[in-house]
């Protein structure tokens, strides 16, 4: 049987390892069966992406989604890299 802490560091694994969720700072919490997901994330899809990857580890466990949206970058446009070309 697997221990809420065990759960925890399995789905913190997890949201590490994907791509989509690596470089975000997202707690989790298990108790009483119940997986609690915390911190700021940057978009509606890396929270969606964040989800998805806690429903693969425990498909049967309610989620609390504590999730937030940062205003910093919800309100901010996509960054895009100006590169100049030298003179030939």
């Amino acid at each position: 049987m697997t221990t809420e802490i065990e759960l925890a560091r399995r789905i913190e694994k997890a949201l590490a390892d994907d791509p989509r969720t690596n470089e975000l700072g997202i707690q989790v919490t298990v108790a009483r069966g119940q997986v609690v997901l915390s911190g700021e994330v940057a978009s509606e899809e890396r929270r969606s992406a964040a989800l998805d990857v806690v429903w693969d580890q425990t498909p049967d466990a309610e989620i609390d989604d504590r999730l937030f949206i940062s205003a910093h970058t919800a309100k901010r446009p996509p960054q895009t890299e100006v590169i100049e070309q030298r003179p030939t």
